[in-house]
């Protein structure tokens, strides 16, 4: 068994290159990823598998990484926008799913795709930020988020569930939730009292997400608790929710990290995939 393995993922290792997939996405033959940062062609601080389009890191070696995951496990349309922590959510389908074409660097705002289509395979990077999978079993539908904790405030993924009830008739007890790996309450730390209230403003339940250091001042924020309150509350089961163990801070060997990154004084920094495709 791979290091990451668990009862809810497997941890893929082909040659250079590894990724995780959800076990109960395998299940209902959803193709699915989120990249480790090896087997790319990325060097430097972008070293290995980089798909972040935005940075210093060359377009060339980006796209020649899409390609690697792309052929691995099979996907056909890989399709993104620009993500700016926004709420923006589309439907990505034939209509428009060439104006979307990774290579295409189209800068629309989007942090989160529905598809009903096959054959496209929507993008979301993440270095930090929740990578959120929603499937609903019925229809054969499956949304891929960007959640970073702007997104967690700004609720995406209630927007997105909203999307999928209105548009496809999606019931909540249908849906299946998977949230991958991202900085945990270990690292996600600050003493900055104007960001508590961001959270506290929104969430009044504080006392499940925030927790205190003996200094008093230092807080951790447990965005992965607050993500399940918020799924729970608008009635996804909690048996649906599957969430990865690993912080992506803490595990910054083999995941990108932005507070990492910026922690060491880096002026760039590379991010993951995660990858969804209907079969």
């Amino acid at each position: 068994m791979n290091k990451y393995e668990d009862d809810e993922i497997l941890h893929v290792k082909a040659g250079g290159l590894e990724y995780i997939q959800f076990k109960v996405l395998n299940k209902y033959n959803v193709k699915n990823c989120i990249t480790l940062k090896h087997g790319g062609v990325s060097t430097g601080e972008y070293n290995s598998l980089n798909f972040r389009t935005v940075g210093n890191d060359k377009i060339e070696n980006v796209l020649k990484n899409v390609e690697i995951i792309k052929k691995a496990i099979g996907f056909n349309e890989i399709c993104k926008g620009k993500q700016d922590h926004t709420d923006n959510v589309i439907i990505l389908d034939e209509n428009n799913k060439d104006e979307y074409k990774f290579e295409k660097l189209n800068t629309t705002l989007v942090d989160g795709y529905i598809i009903k289509d096959k054959g496209i395979a929507p993008l979301v990077t993440v270095a930090d930020c929740n990578p959120i999978i929603i499937y609903d079993v019925k229809n054969n539908i499956v949304a891929n988020i960007h959640a970073g904790w702007k997104g967690v405030i700004n609720k995406i993924y209630i927007n997105a569930i909203n999307i999928m009830k209105e548009k496809y008739n999606s019931k909540v007890e249908d849906l299946i939730v998977c949230i991958g790996p991202s900085i945990r309450k270990c690292c996600f730390t600050s003493k900055e009292e104007s960001f508590k209230e961001k959270f506290t403003n929104v969430f009044k339940y504080q006392d499940k997400y925030l927790t205190y250091e003996d200094d008093k001042e230092t807080f951790h924020i447990d965005l992965i608790e607050i993500l399940k309150t918020e799924l729970k509350n608008i009635g996804i089961k909690e048996e649906n929710i599957h969430v990865a163990n690993i912080c992506t801070r803490c595990e910054c060997d083999n995941f990108f990290s932005y507070r990492k990154a910026t922690q060491s004084g880096k002026k760039d920094y590379a991010t993951m995939a995660c990858i969804v495709e209907l079969n």
